[in-house]
């Protein structure tokens, strides 16, 4: 019986010798098929071998990846060097089936062979290089007695016989560079598909395929082709499940997939439910001989020491990435040695990288298989890397805290927490470990003292505010809430129900925040604490200000102010001095609402509260503008947007850049307004504000509209009014109904237009917004001036001066009279003329800067009385 080299194909995993002789032709497992010749006793040598593991029937999805190879593989023949795909990923991802597919699609273009090892690249003892080359010359017709003992002589004849050569190799389940390096051969006309654990990054002159886990679809491909269409299609949101429980693993997916298959009865609902159980989750991805925790384990023992140790313990990580700092303080060990160690997880595909460099995540399955690792540490040294953990979390947000408000300093044992120093430092913080430190927050309400728990919530709870993380602030404030009540002080639940009043006013649902703030103001009340009472008092005066109820809100803020000013708080003074010019503005008062913000301003600026400064800028730039100063409006505004952008708050950042973008529009500066108006749509998006996109979308449209693109512009407005009206916010549904009556107007839709404006002022009116329902009738007699409709010009302009007469800024009186005066002349209306010059030489008393505005918005288009 003769064995003939040409025939030789095997299946499996484990790369072994014929007949156990390490120096054979190389084989896997012990499915062999063997050519009997009966003629000649001696061997016939191979003219081609070809002893690839067979093709995978099943195989499923990564196209991507097959085409980039095949791509590289075919362009390198007609270069002066063979090329060589390293395939890496983590353990169970595929990479020996990829390769393997691979081979099996392109190998008969390589003339004089196929050949496969399996380096066994996890084992205690990996194939030596030297053995492999034994192997593979034999495989091409070396005889045993010709291959060299010596190393030095065996690598120089292996280069000779691959030399030249059209071969197709696969080297499977590297361990390192040193081991593969030498089995590279020299010159041209190969290709080498090399798998690994490990990315081997120290190989030169490669090609790089580092193998994701399967999307979704993949999954569910994969599944049906194991299991049949029809088991799937009767349980499709089950199967789902499973494929997302196995983390779309492709080692999992084939266990779970052939449990189903194999198992009697078995229904896919029954696997997800075993799945669901993350202790034994592991348990139950086992099979045969495959086995997820298995394959994990390998890759686990070659780990050294350190890494094994940093591995284990990033499972009390609770977010979705962490960092050096993080890891460092869980292993005791410095950022440098962390970050190394990190690197090395992530070489060994035991971690993964996040979207952010220098930032790592588990994949869900390793995560369990970490933390069974930490599990069988002692008790002690759990519970005390979680305490530093938690520590670590809550010194570094109150840090962040001081560093963002500028509020109070803070003091924190050296060396357990981040290293902030400034508002740049403090925002790369937050949005690195923010997730991890609200996630934790639980952690340690279940683990740590209230105290600590408070604390850690009352940091955390002023970042959600100044960085706008809204979303998350309900739950800190919920957690803080019940902590807060297993302490004996009013004064700390206090904290935590103002900052549920604020989260509902940032969020208009202005009903439920006026119920908290009376609950707050009940409790301050009954402590008889001044700091408690005025700072419940300031409370109840905005929810008050909110609602419309200026004569309830005004004596509210100033008793704040004044016990605030008696107790010297620059910083709580600089916040009521905030909202009493908030109000002013509201009542078109605005040299009294000016004086207000730029007291308020003078204080963040002392005491160095960088978010208050930026939202006092903004709202001064509005005041500015309201008086027709546009060129300081825009210059405060800037100064608002760099401050909010350091700080990298996106509802502060949304906000700014829509009101500078309409401060350019005012000046003419429509495409640079547009182009804003834009980009905030998107930082909308990214902050899933739905009402703050509507309100760029609405703004956006009148500049188009402006631009002579009408069509895009109606679009923006619908989109605009649609999402308003599925939020159910009345309000600016009806203020952006105003924003498209002049695209109605403009395409020829008056009377459509004039039913929109009725309705917008019914509701504006209701809710109390006189000022914009004055605004309303101004934009109608624009409108109307544009058709030289005069009387209905001069009907609106009345209203809006009648409607606005207290809260009108003198610059918006001024516009209105202005609208009158040109209606006036073109109807020959000289008494009329008269009083609305009168009008409008009160207001230009009142502000002279308004005269050089309102000359630039009208031009030469109106005749001015002698002023």
């Amino acid at each position: 019986m003769k064995l003939e080299r040409t025939g030789v194909e095997a299946s499996g995993e484990a790369a072994v010798a014929v007949g156990g002789n390490a120096t054979g032709p190389i084989l896997t497992n012990s499915s062999v098929h063997i050519t009997l010749t009966s003629n000649s006793e001696e061997r016939i040598p191979t003219a081609r071998p070809r002893i690839l593991p067979p093709e995978v029937s099943d195989f499923t999805g990564r196209e991507s990846d097959i085409e980039a190879i095949e791509r590289d593989a075919f362009e390198s023949l007609e270069r002066p060097h063979s090329m060589t795909a390293v395939v890496s990923g983590k353990p169970g991802v595929g990479k020996t089936c990829l390769a393997v597919h691979i081979a099996h699609r392109v190998g008969r273009t390589y003339a004089d062979g196929e050949l496969y090892a399996d380096l066994r690249g996890v084992d205690e003892r990996p194939a030596a290089p030297e053995e492999v080359m034994a192997r593979f010359m034999q495989a091409l017709g070396v005889p045993e007695e010709e291959i060299p003992g010596d190393p030095h002589a065996r690598l120089d004849a292996y280069r000779r016989t691959v030399t030249g050569r059209s071969l197709l190799i696969i080297l499977d389940n590297v361990a390192d560079e040193k081991q593969v390096r030498p089995l590279l051969p020299p010159g041209a006309g190969s290709l080498v598909v090399v798998t690994s654990r490990n990315k081997l990054l120290g190989l030169e002159s490669v090609s790089r395929f580092d193998l994701e886990t399967f999307p979704a679809a993949t999954s569910m491909d994969f599944i049906r082709k194991v299991v049949g269409h029809e088991v799937v299609d009767r349980e499709p949101e089950e199967a789902k499940s499973v494929a997302q429980l196995c983390g779309h693993l492709p080692l999992a997916l084939r266990i779970a997939a052939n449990r189903l298959h194999a198992t009697r009865n078995m229904r896919v609902s029954d696997l997800s439910l075993e799945l669901r159980d993350e202790r034994d989750r592991l348990e139950a991805l086992e099979v045969g001989d495959l086995a997820v925790r298995a394959a994990f384990n390998l890759s686990y023992r070659k780990l050294g020491k350190g890494c094994r140790n940093a591995f284990k313990r990033l499972s009390h990580v609770p977010g979705g990435d962490f960092g050096p700092g993080i890891c460092s303080t869980l292993t005791g060990s410095d950022n440098r040695q962390a970050a190394k160690a990190l690197r090395k997880l992530a070489e060994a595909n035991l971690i993964e990288h996040s979207e952010v460099a220098g930032r790592f995540r588990f994949h869900d399955l390793l995560k369990v298989f970490s933390r069974e690792q930490m599990e069988k540490d002692p008790a002690d040294q759990i519970q005390g890397d979680r305490h530093r953990m938690l520590a670590w979390l809550r010194n570094s947000a109150l840090k962040v805290q001081f560093n963002l408000d500028g509020v109070f300093q803070v003091e924190v044992p050296k060396g357990n927490s981040a290293e902030i120093d400034s508002i740049e430092s403090a925002a790369k913080w937050v949005e690195h470990e923010f997730a991890n430190a609200v996630a934790a927050l639980s952690i340690s309400e279940s683990h740590e003292s209230p105290n600590n728990t408070v604390a850690f919530a009352m940091a955390l709870s002023g970042i959600c505010e100044t960085a706008g993380h809204w979303s998350e602030w309900e739950t800190v404030n919920s957690v803080g809430l019940r902590s807060s009540q297993k302490i004996d002080e009013h004064g700390i639940e206090i904290v935590f129900l103002t900052a549920r009043a604020n989260l509902a006013r940032y969020r208009r649902e202005f009903s439920n925040a006026l119920a908290c703030a009376e609950e707050v103001y009940a409790v301050a009340s009954n402590s008889g604490h001044p700091v408690l009472v005025a700072g419940a008092t300031n409370l109840l005066g905005c929810l008050k200000m909110d609602l419309g109820l200026s004569d309830e809100a005004i004596p509210l803020l100033r008793e704040s102010l004044m016990i605030y000013e008696e107790l010297d708080l620059k910083h709580e003074v600089g916040k009521v001095l905030y909202n009493l010019g908030t109000i002013h503005r509201a009542a078109g008062e605005m040299s009294e609402a000016i004086d207000y913000f730029e007291r308020d301003l003078d204080v963040c600026l002392h005491t160095a509260d960088e978010s208050g400064a930026a939202e006092t800028l903004n709202t001064l730039a509005l005041a500015h503008a309201e008086m027709g100063r546009l060129r300081k409006a825009e210059e405060l505004q800037r100064a608002a947007l760099e401050k909010f952008s350091k700080i990298g708050n996106p509802h502060k950042i949304s906000m700014v850049t829509n009101d500078l973008a309409i401060t350019l529009r005012r000046r003419g500066q429509h495409e640079e307004a547009l182009a804003l108006h834009l980009q905030d749509i998107e930082i909308c998006r990214t902050a899933l504000s739905v009402s703050g996109e509507a309100l760029a979308r609405s703004n956006a449209a009148e500049v188009l509209n402006r631009l002579g693109r009408t069509g895009e512009a109606a679009e923006y407005s619908m989109v605009a009014q649609a999402m308003f009206a599925h939020l159910g916010d009345e309000q600016r549904l009806a203020t952006a109904a105003i924003s498209h009556i002049p695209i109605l107007f403009q395409g020829g839709k008056g009377g459509e237009a004039m039913k929109a404006a009725t309705a917008a002022i019914e509701v504006l009116a209701r809710f109390g917004d006189m000022k914009s329902v004055a605004a309303t009738h101004q934009v109608l007699a624009q409108e109307y001036g544009k058709m030289k409709e005069w009387e209905k010009v001069l009907q609106h302009s009345r209203e809006s001066l009648e409607i606005g007469r207290n809260v009108l800024t003198p610059y918006g009186r001024a516009i209105s009279c202005g609208l009158a005066l040109q209606a006036a002349s073109k109807l020959r209306r000289d008494e009329e003329f008269t009083r609305f010059g009168n009008i409008l030489r009160e207001a230009f008393k009142s502000d002279p800067g308004i005269r050089d505005n309102f000359i630039e918005s009208f031009g030469g288009e109106v005749q001015l009385p002698d002023l």
